[in-house]
């Protein structure tokens, strides 16, 4: 009962949180302040925030994240926005997510100690190396696994070397976005004693 309880929990956090990343993201991809995409082509943004969502969430909540994120990552375009991406988007979405989990495999792999390597071991995000590079490598391979699916599926967009590098850019700058803002909003509220540090 406890590990549904934990489930339900994960899941509605999660996706809550997904969500309001998807709501801030969106409004400044419609307004284009820099008036990157004046003709709302399909090239991917420059500071896509719902990638930090992915990354966080999974790093820290591992494999129970994945229903809500999948969740967010189908719903998020239609409740915010009235139309969807593209079709394939729910297939792209699954290399989005298959990026992250690739990434934290890859990074258990690099530093496994083969007396005690384990592919359910978990890997310790205390530090902000490891998830700086779980950033990296998973930008770079939703950038290739998400159009991959989309140009499988859609056959009217053409995926090029651009859309892919945006696609890259725009999820590493998202997800340090979140990432530096989260640790600003943290730190300041230890420091204000709002919180307590689970360190101390």
């Amino acid at each position: 009962m406890n590990s549904i309880v934990h489930f339900i929990k994960v899941t509605l956090t999660v996706y809550i949180f997904s969500m309001f990343l998807y709501a801030i993201w969106y409004f400044f991809q419609v307004v284009d302040l820099a008036k990157m995409n004046p003709l709302d082509e399909w090239i991917g943004s420059l500071v896509y925030l719902p990638h930090g969502a992915r990354v966080l969430m999974f790093c820290y909540f591992r494999y129970y994240s994945l229903p809500g994120l999948y969740l967010a990552e189908i719903s998020g375009p239609q409740l915010i926005h009235h139309i969807d991406y593209v079709d394939g988007w729910s297939l792209a979405a699954l290399g989005s997510l298959s990026s992250v989990i690739i990434a934290v495999e890859i990074i258990k792999w690099v530093r496994k100690n083969p007396e005690n390597f384990s592919v359910v071991k978990t890997l310790s995000f205390k530090n902000y190396k490891s998830l700086i590079l779980v950033v990296l490598i998973s930008s770079m391979l939703n950038g290739i696994l998400a159009n991959s699916l989309i140009a499988i599926v859609n056959s009217s967009i053409s995926i090029d070397v651009l859309t892919v590098l945006r696609f890259m850019i725009g999820d590493i700058l998202g997800a340090i976005i979140v990432i530096g803002a989260l640790w600003i909003i943290f730190t300041t509220l230890i420091d204000t004693r709002l919180i307590i540090n689970p360190d101390d």
